[in-house]
């Protein structure tokens, strides 16, 4: 049974553990640039980095445990984009360890952060997926969301597309 949880500061350290698993695994072979990508998972995943972000009063993260850990999200309250009329809840990350796809526990994750975006009072949920994550696309799709518009990720090395998605709740 999945259970999903609130991260509090003591899991800082399982959080930055998974991140960097679960991102290298999903995510290494789009980038160009090796130390680009130490750079960016040093800014996402570091223990000093998450410690701050768990006691954010905007956002949130999950994790989400069967017997063991399988995934994480994160979230940001009441968000709007900068320069942009999207607001409501903002899914910044939601990823799974390596071979714990495919079992259901994606879905439940966005279920439950909904359930939790709704009795915020929030009225909207929104995300951005990479171009090249066409399987997560997919699923997004599945789960009720929209495609609005695209946006433009960059490094000095590398652009990638990303498509920005929402959904009323």
């Amino acid at each position: 049974m999945l259970t999903i949880r609130k991260a509090g500061p003591d899991d800082a350290a399982l959080l930055s553990e998974m991140g960097y698993a679960s991102y290298s695994h999903h995510f290494a072979h789009l980038w160009h640039q090796q130390h680009e990508l130490q750079a960016f998972l040093q800014q996402e995943y570091s223990l000093n980095t998450l410690q701050q972000s768990l006691q954010s009063d905007v956002s949130d993260w999950f994790i989400a445990q069967d017997h063991a850990p399988v995934g994480f999200a994160k979230v940001s309250w009441h968000y709007t984009g900068e320069g942009d009329s999207l607001a409501g809840t903002l899914l910044h990350k939601l990823y799974l360890l390596p071979g714990k796809t495919g079992k259901g526990y994606g879905e439940q994750m966005i279920a439950e952060i909904e359930r939790r975006a709704k009795s915020r009072g929030e009225t909207f949920f929104w995300l951005e997926v990479l171009d090249a994550n066409p399987q997560a696309y997919r699923f997004y799709l599945r789960q009720g969301f929209t495609h609005l518009k695209d946006t433009v990720f960059s490094t000095p090395s590398q652009q990638s597309l990303l498509h920005i998605l929402g959904k009323s709740i």
